[in-house]
């Protein structure tokens, strides 16, 4: 498990969310789809995801907010809803609309469209971040807590914020 972990860790994306670690040092985990489909009955989307951060408090909102980009930008294998809330392409719809974004994650509204979350486990392990100092940034092995969390997502009102916000149109994207 450990070497898929690694290989699933090396993807090629760039999460937005930093995790500060140390004095004027940030770390940034690499991204993954680390989702998996659990239910979807009613309004309630539950996922099983993997999260990443110096501690619990931050791996667990570090899984939450994957949770929700993999909703908006990959969509959820194995359920109704495949394909994305929003679209494939992730970097121009947050650029498009940043000040939802930046309100959205930024002042952690999303946990209003969360549920429930449920530690199920998690161990420190050595995954693969980008260090960011002032001056450059380099990819290296660093201590994390990866923790396994389901996540309950209310995603009616979900979409409907995406529809009031005009981040996507009534009925899709």
């Amino acid at each position: 498990m450990k070497n898929k972990l690694k290989l699933i860790i090396t993807s090629t994306f760039i999460l937005s969310l930093i995790i500060s670690c140390g004095s004027k040092k940030q770390v940034a985990f690499f991204p993954t789809s680390e989702v998996t489909y659990q239910d979807y009955s009613g309004d309630i989307l539950t996922i099983r995801v993997l999260g990443y951060g110096a501690n619990e408090n931050v791996a667990i909102e570090d899984a939450q907010i994957r949770a929700l980009e993999t909703l908006f930008f990959r969509g959820i294998p194995n359920s109704s809803i495949s394909k994305p809330l929003i679209g494939y392409n992730e970097r121009e719809a947050k650029q498009k609309n940043a000040p939802y974004f930046n309100n959205f994650f930024g002042n952690k509204r999303f946990l209003t469209f969360i549920s429930e979350t449920l530690f199920i486990g998690g161990q420190k392990q050595k995954v693969i971040a980008t260090k960011i100092d002032k001056k450059r940034s380099k990819q290296d092995m660093v201590d994390a807590l990866v923790v396994a969390v389901d996540i309950l997502i209310n995603v009616k009102p979900l979409r409907k914020d995406l529809e009031g916000n005009k981040v996507i149109r009534k009925f899709g994207f």
